[in-house]
Parts: structure tokens; C-alpha cells; sequence
């Protein structure tokens, strides 16, 4: 049984010796052929230049690859697509900048020449003041821009009135407006009111309703005789849970044609000549979709002359009312 035994053994395993690694190699092999198109892949990724963003050749790779190879060129258009605004934001931005730096420059050349009067000295001054307060404010609102793009899933988020919030900003935008013999106001639900409370960042939120309320004060004319009026109200819905931020004046409103056009960065409207930086609406806007909000602007007053301008941000989701006690 013994002599039977290892005859049996040698009869099994020596064969076995010489398939199983006979049978690795063919396997070897095989897989080295198969994925070789990834390596090639590889290799053409790795030889690409750091700006080149073209989509990668799904022709030659592997059926159950092209997925992936198809996801990978989705990628690379939408970082082009980005990285080609970022640019052309830059440059205009770059351009926007330029134009008070130069104006700077050329008032003080002015000033400083032989033989200017006191009076030219002044209006220099003047000019130099008007540039300078025109270059800050294009930088607080390029800041503004960045830190709400910037923001996202990272976005520090907490219950916020907004009632309590546009009612802080009327009262920050007050003097601004008394100053222009504009009558600001508020006509709206109370803080107390069911469904007015939304997640989101106290300091964007404030700072989008602050834009649409600088912007009103900006276009809408007005004079110790026929002063201008702005009205800002919040309305909310318990049963659907949507709270409306509105924001309208007796201004020259916005033809249908731009209206699309004046959420683009740098944009001004066609036949003013108020001072800005063109970037308040494109901040609103942003501002709205990291809060789930959408914005839209319609005439204030149909049929009448001037329309005026009504801006609606709709907040789709609400809390329940919260009191400052639970929010604390």
C-alpha cells in the first residue's frame, strides 16, 4: 500500500509541478496583454503637458475601460471650461482695475505740474477721491465674488431670520439712501412669522441683499422735489415652505434683452452712467445658488413709465420658526 501510495503521489504531483507554472505563465501573459492599452494610456497621460486639456482617445483603450476614459474627458472639458473663466475674469478684472489706477496717475500728474491754481488743485483731489473710492470698491466686490464662489459643502451654515437679516441692512443702507433723497423701506411678514428662517451663512446672505439694495439705490433716480422709493419685503409661505426676498423700484428698469445679461461679471447696462464695478448682480447670483435660492427680475410696475425694477430671490427650503432662545 505504501509502494501504491507514492506511485499515486508521483502519478498526481509531478505533473502538477509542471502545468501550474507552465499554467502562470499563459496567465502572465494574458493579463500583461490585456492591459496593455492601460499602460499605453498611462504613458500618453504622463507624456501630456501640464495646459494640455484635450480629451483623451477612448478608440484604443479596452471596452470596459471606455467608461472611465469617457468620465476622465467630462472632467477635463469642465476644468477647461473653468480654468478659461478664471482667466477671462482675471483679465477683466485686470481691465477694470486699470481704469482708476490710470485715472489716479493722470490726477496727480495734473497736481503736481507748475502753475496749477488752488482750484485745479481741489478738482484734482477730487478726482484722485472718486478714483480711489471706485478702486475699493471693485476690490471689496472681487473679494466678495471670490469668497462666494469659494464657498460650497465648506460653507459654515446656521438657522437665519431673514426678516431680522434685511431689516439690518435697510438700516445700514439708510443714510446711503436719505442722502439721495430716496425713501427706503420695509413691507414685508414680521421676524415671527412662520417661515421665514433658512440654513445658510449669515454674512452672504447679508451680503446679497445688501447688493440688491445698493443696486436699486444706484439706478433709481431721484430728487428733493420726486424722490425715488425702494421697497424691500420677505413673504413666506407656511404651506410650501418658501420664503421670497424682494427688492423693487420706481428706477428705469431692465429691458427683457438683458435681462440674463446683467448676472454676467463686468456687464453694465446699456445708457447709464452710474458708477460700479458690474459685479453685485453676478454675486447675488452666486450667493442664491449656494443657498438653493434662485433669482429673477421682472418690471415693478407694468405699463408705467418709468417700470422700475423688482428682483426676486426664492428660497425653495424653510425651517420650522425657531425663537432666538432656540437658535442661541
Amino acid at each position: 500500500r505504501s509502494v501504491l501510495a507514492t506511485e499515486i503521489i508521483k502519478g498526481v504531483m509531478l505533473p502538477q509541478f509542471v502545468i501550474l507554472p507552465l499554467a502562470v505563465l499563459l496567465v502572465w501573459l494574458a493579463l500583461a496583454r490585456g492591459i496593455q492599452p492601460l499602460n499605453q494610456l498611462e504613458e500618453r497621460i504622463r507624456q501630456r503637458k501640464p495646459d494640455d486639456l484635450s480629451p483623451l482617445d477612448d478608440r484604443v483603450v479596452p471596452l470596459e475601460v471606455a467608461p472611465l476614459v469617457s468620465s476622465i474627458n467630462d472632467l477635463l472639458m469642465r476644468l477647461k471650461e473653468s480654468i478659461a473663466t478664471q482667466k477671462r475674469f482675471l483679465a477683466d478684472a485686470a481691465h477694470q482695475l486699470k481704469t482708476p489706477l490710470a485715472g489716479l496717475r493722470m490726477q496727480a500728474d495734473l497736481a503736481q505740474r507748475e502753475g496749477a491754481s488752488e482750484h485745479e488743485l481741489k478738482q484734482s483731489l477730487q478726482h484722485i477721491g472718486r478714483a480711489s473710492i471706485r478702486a475699493t470698491h471693485t476690490v471689496n466686490q472681487l473679494l466678495s465674488l471670490a469668497r462666494a464662489e469659494s464657498g460650497g459643502s465648506g460653507l459654515a451654515r446656521q438657522p437665519c431670520n431673514l426678516v431680522t437679516l434685511v431689516t439690518e441692512v435697510i438700516q445700514d443702507s439708510l443714510p446711503r439712501a436719505m442722502d439721495r433723497h430716496i425713501d427706503l423701506g420695509y413691507d414685508g411678514v414680521g421676524p415671527q412669522q412662520a417661515g421665514v428662517w433658512v440654513e445658510g451663512n449669515r454674512t452672504l446672505l447679508k451680503e446679497m441683499f445688501r447688493n440688491l439694495i445698493d443696486n436699486a439705490i444706484n439706478y433709481t433716480p431721484s430728487s428733493p422735489s420726486q424722490p425715488g422709493v425702494i421697497t424691500a419685503r420677505v413673504l413666506a409661505d407656511r404651506f410650501s415652505g418658501v420664503a421670497v426676498f424682494q427688492v423693487e423700484d420706481t428706477g428705469p428698469g431692465i429691458p427683457v434683452a438683458e435681462r440674463e445679461l446683467v448676472f454676467q461679471p463686468f456687464y453694465r447696462a446699456l445708457g447709464t452712467d452710474t458708477d460700479g464695478s458690474g459685479l453685485g448682480l453676478p454675486i447675488v447670483l452666486e450667493i442664491a445658488h449656494q443657498h438653493n435660492a434662485t433669482v429673477t427680475v421682472e418690471d415693478a410696475h407694468p405699463g408705467r413709465q418709468p417700470p422700475g425694477a423688482r428682483f426676486t430671490v426664492r428660497f425653495a427650503r424653510t425651517m420650522p420658526s425657531l425663537t432666538r432662545g432656540e437658535v442661541a
